[in-house]
């Protein structure tokens, strides 16, 4: 544990990874050897795993801060895209610990983008039953134009990911805790 945590602070994950990974096959009950492991997966862009971890962390009877594991583990499942999931983590983070700003702006925030998200299906989908006509024949979209669609998608969804990250910038937040 020690020797993971030194690698964590000097940011070799690669190290920290390995030896928490140690540390729990060695004690495979020590919910922190797992909550680490979660930590430095996360910080290695490997969010299912982490989110693995940081679920094997929570299963262990002695868990000392439930709070900031379910955090984590919403922050890894909000990486992965699973908003309804990481939304149920932030909660039961903050049922934990109600005054966690980071846990109460994350859930703000997955709430928001699951939201529009949604509205956006709605969208397509209202786009798509008013275009099929009773003939149901099947619409053609040229090639062209769908690249062209994707192309202004994608650039919209870079705006508004813009947006967000300026907002979370002026606010203060933090991804994840350090521990």
């Amino acid at each position: 544990m020690k020797t993971g945590t030194e690698a964590y602070w000097n940011q070799n994950y690669d190290a920290a990874v390995a030896a928490f990974q140690q540390a729990t096959f060695d004690k495979p009950d020590n919910p922190i050897a797992l909550h680490n492991l979660g930590t430095a997966l996360y910080k290695k862009g490997r969010y299912k795993d982490a989110a693995t971890a940081f679920q094997r962390s929570l299963l262990k009877e002695n868990v000392l801060n439930k709070a900031a594991v379910y955090y984590n583990l919403g922050n890894a499942q909000f990486q992965l895209r699973d908003l309804p999931a990481a939304i149920e983590s932030y909660k039961s983070s903050l049922r934990l610990d109600p005054h966690d700003a980071d846990a109460k702006h994350n859930l703000a925030l997955a709430l928001q983008l699951l939201k529009e998200q949604e509205s956006v299906t709605q969208r397509q989908l209202n786009t798509n039953m008013q275009k099929d006509s009773p003939k149901n024949e099947p619409s053609n979209i040229p090639k062209a134009e769908a690249l062209q669609l994707l192309e202004r998608l994608s650039k919209n969804e870079n705006k508004r990911r813009e947006q967000i990250l300026k907002q979370q910038l002026n606010s203060g937040y933090r991804r994840d805790k350090d521990w």
